[in-house]
């Protein structure tokens, strides 16, 4: 979905963006290939134990889509600082990447079109403190950068009230209540209509991006494991999109031709680079 920041406005007509139109929130059509009736992706997680719950139960509520199942395995020998992806899956890191401004990164890496590896990295520098050391806002960030790695983007980029029920809404509340409303820890019904859109199609073999065919084990992907994504804006490219609050949320970085990687920012409140219009 394109972003603007006119998508403030929307702040103030919540009650009408909460309709079935809001189920258009692709990520640009980013998307990995697939050959069966479902995406299948292995989910790695390289993650301590106060991530266990909000990753896991990011992974179940995205399994309840139709056409998305997500396998979570731990993953060993993971220098979770760096979190290199690797082709093929989706990688979950958590660590203390610094003061730097945001919460959580997703990264993909697309070859020839398709996503052909992801991470997501969470930042305990910011998760350690009381702001954010919640249930909530774990909930919400580990569901939306998840969602990021497999094509989807948000339904609003406003933060302030009220929430629209998704994990795909910025929020400076995510567990909701009064004015902001509902909670935002999960997707809801638009997120699920979304996915199925942009997974609607197959492809003749997915076998070059390294995703699982039903039933069958993951085959070699014959892609490149790509460099890591880093903390900083000045290793992620160029901005080409910014949230409701102006600053840049999306960075790309040309790789080599056919190649690039993306990365979309959940910065925290009050934090972050500002600027005037997007780039």
């Amino acid at each position: 979905m394109k972003k603007t920041i006119l998508r403030v406005a929307l702040l103030s007509c919540a009650a009408v963006a909460v309709g079935p139109a809001m189920a258009n929130h692709s990520w640009n059509d980013y998307h990995w290939s697939k050959s069966g009736t479902k995406l299948e992706l292995d989910v790695l997680k390289a993650i301590s134990s106060p991530w266990i719950t909000s990753v896991n139960g990011a992974i179940n509520d995205w399994n309840q889509s139709s056409v998305v199942s997500l396998t979570g395995q731990n993953a060993s020998g993971v220098n979770t600082k760096k979190c290199s992806p690797i082709a093929g899956k989706i990688l979950v890191c958590d660590a203390s990447y610094g003061n730097r401004g945001w919460l959580g990164i997703a990264t993909i890496w697309l070859s020839n079109g398709h996503i052909s590896q992801a991470t997501t990295k969470l930042n305990n520098s910011y998760f350690n403190t009381s702001t954010y050391n919640t249930p909530a806002w774990r909930s919400l960030v580990a569901c939306q950068e998840i969602a990021h790695d497999f094509g989807l983007d948000h339904q609003d980029e406003g933060f302030g009230p009220p929430n629209l029920g998704t994990c795909m809404d910025y929020t400076n509340d995510p567990d909701g209540g009064g004015a902001y409303g509902p909670s935002n820890e999960h997707p809801n019904s638009h997120d699920y209509a979304q996915i199925e859109t942009v997974y609607s199609h197959t492809h003749a073999s997915a076998t070059n991006f390294g995703v699982r065919e039903v039933g069958k084990a993951a085959p070699q992907a014959n892609v490149p494991n790509e460099a890591p994504a880093g903390d900083s804006p000045a290793e992620w490219g160029r901005p080409v999109s910014r949230d409701g609050l102006g600053r840049p949320d999306v960075y790309v970085k040309d790789i080599a031709p056919g190649r690039k990687m993306i990365t979309h920012v959940f910065w925290a409140i009050g934090e972050g680079p500002r600027g005037g219009q997007q780039d």
